[in-house]
């Protein structure tokens, strides 16, 4: 939609100032800093979690970003409008919230009474000053007749690693919605670099605060969640690298893994367009979800790492994930063993095939299918912080997917800063098993990889495997509709560059009722 894209990265680059305010933008932001602070919008806005009669709208107020308590002290009144026009002359819902020090001032807003499947915008008002405005679309009515649904997918953005230009092209293409498969932040320093983090590692609530306040500053992600609602699903990196529930790579004692995880928790769930039903306590924050779309799509967005057992076979020396031998590590088949969680478990496993959608989508963070590996030492292997090493959650997803027979089944993963096709197999050992449906992961907005020519030698021994790349940067764009699931691989040409462009490098379709995707 030019219009919207016209505000979203024109306004934003100036910070929103002149977007639709209802006084000129200088006079508020001279009594704004009368009162002692700057604009309160430099994070921008964002939507998430659409319903048929509603969103969730989110900002947050700090005029100093990267201070640890984002240059404000006292809570605020913060006033919210949704308008059925970009000018604001048909205002339809508007009220009230405040925006507190104890949540670093952020508001998440539950708009509802909304009429289904039309766009709406939004802004927010506080101290007079106007925030950028957004803009938001409700879903169909649940099982209603859908002829479209435009998705964009992204994942692993490291701030250090790269400008994040892949979402000047998402927000181009006007999605519908636009779905994250985690590490939007990375708790870490490493890489390349052509900018520096806030902090080199995050371990305290102010170092998680400041990296994500850091992120949003981003002229192209601020654009993206401006221009769309948002799903959200996390990987490792918003808390610490391979972290498995209350344990990580480094050992770290009980107590402060704990602290960690609740600080990380907490700071996420401040700089997301995300539930108030998803408010953490401590440690623990509810992130898994249905997303409906019509009789089109239904899509379950998974926590593949709150709730995991820890990885199998670890060394004295390190608590994370590592290729392990097969022959040497008996637990890896262990039927106990976990990826989601038994209480996740019982949440997932009932809903196959119920809604009867025409699509049915697995979001979860990495490579679903297997990969046949080996290690340094030649043997038989499996990556213990991926699927392989939680077989048996695999194995009884697509147990039910084999037995109730969803009309077409997908998955959607990311984390491998690098493209995959493959099929999903009733039985990895036997090339020749049915075939239950389709995989796409997508590789990195930013993060980088040095895999190729592994990832190469491998897909002899995955026939299942039809294509994997790790050389480019960029997101997915799917297109739905009821005959056909079409994913266009686009590709930056430089993450190097912040107005770099972005190519499609690969399409794959996916026909219903045919469980493999075809190459056009």
């Amino acid at each position: 939609m030019i219009t919207t894209r016209r505000t979203i990265l024109t306004g934003l680059s100036a910070f929103g100032l002149t977007a639709c305010a209802s006084a000129p933008a200088t006079m508020k932001l001279a009594a704004a800093t009368a009162k002692g602070l700057s604009y309160l919008f430099p994070l921008g806005v964002a939507s998430g979690d659409p319903m048929s009669d509603g969103f969730v709208i989110w900002t947050r107020l700090a005029p100093m970003p990267m201070a640890p308590d984002g240059g404000m002290k006292d809570n605020m009144t913060v006033t919210w409008q949704i308008a059925e026009d970009e000018s604001f002359a048909r205002i339809i819902r508007a009220g009230e919230t405040v925006a507190t020090s104890q949540w670093a001032h952020s508001v998440h807003v539950e708009v509802e009474g909304l009429q289904p499947l039309r766009p709406y915008y939004y802004r927010f008002i506080a101290n007079g000053q106007t925030s950028p405005v957004g803009r938001a679309k409700t879903t169909p009515l649940f099982g209603a007749s859908v002829e479209s649904l435009r998705m964009g997918v992204a994942s692993c953005q490291h701030y250090e690693q790269g400008f994040f230009n892949a979402y000047n092209d998402m927000v181009a293409q006007d999605p519908d919605i636009i779905l994250h498969l985690g590490d939007y932040i990375y708790e870490a320093s490493w890489g390349p670099q052509v900018r520096r983090q806030a902090t080199t590692e995050a371990i305290t609530l102010t170092d998680y605060r400041r990296l994500h306040a850091q992120y949003k500053t981003d002229p192209a992600l601020q654009a993206a969640h401006a221009a769309a609602p948002w799903l959200m699903i996390w990987d490792d990196h918003e808390v610490v690298n391979d972290y498995a529930n209350l344990a990580d790579e480094n050992y770290m004692p009980l107590e402060e893994m704990r602290a960690r995880r609740a600080a990380a928790y907490k700071a996420y769930y401040e700089h997301m367009p995300v539930r108030l039903r998803s408010k953490p306590a401590g440690e623990h924050m509810r992130l898994y979800d249905y997303f409906h779309y019509g009789n089109l799509m239904t899509m379950a967005l998974t926590d593949g790492r709150q709730y995991r057992d820890d990885q199998v076979c670890q060394t004295a020396d390190d608590g994370g994930a590592r290729a392990v031998a097969i022959d040497s590590c008996p637990q890896l088949n262990d039927p106990s063993r976990s990826m989601f969680g038994k209480a996740q478990e019982r949440w997932l496993m009932p809903s196959f095939a119920r809604s009867r959608a025409e699509w049915e989508v697995l979001a979860q963070p990495t490579l679903f299918s297997r990969l046949f590996q080996t290690d340094r030492d030649g043997n038989a292997a499996a990556w213990s912080d991926g699927w392989d090493g939680y077989t048996a959650t695999r194995d009884m997803i697509l147990g039910a997917v084999e037995q109730r027979k969803p009309k077409n089944f997908v998955s959607l993963g990311g984390d491998m800063h690098s493209w995959w096709q493959a099929d999903l197999k009733a039985d990895y050992g036997d090339p020749s098993s049915a075939t239950l449906g389709t995989e796409f992961v997508t590789t990195s907005i930013t993060a980088h990889s040095y895999n190729y020519s592994r990832f190469q030698r491998m897909l002899d021994d995955n026939p299942h495997i039809h294509f994997v790349d790790d050389r480019k940067r960029g997101y997915s764009l799917i297109d739905v509709t009821p005959r056909d699931f079409t994913v266009q691989m686009k590709e930056v040409s430089s993450v190097y560059d912040p107005n770099a462009s972005a190519a499609t490098v690969k399409t794959y379709v996916v026909e219903s009722g045919v469980a493999v995707a075809n190459d056009v």
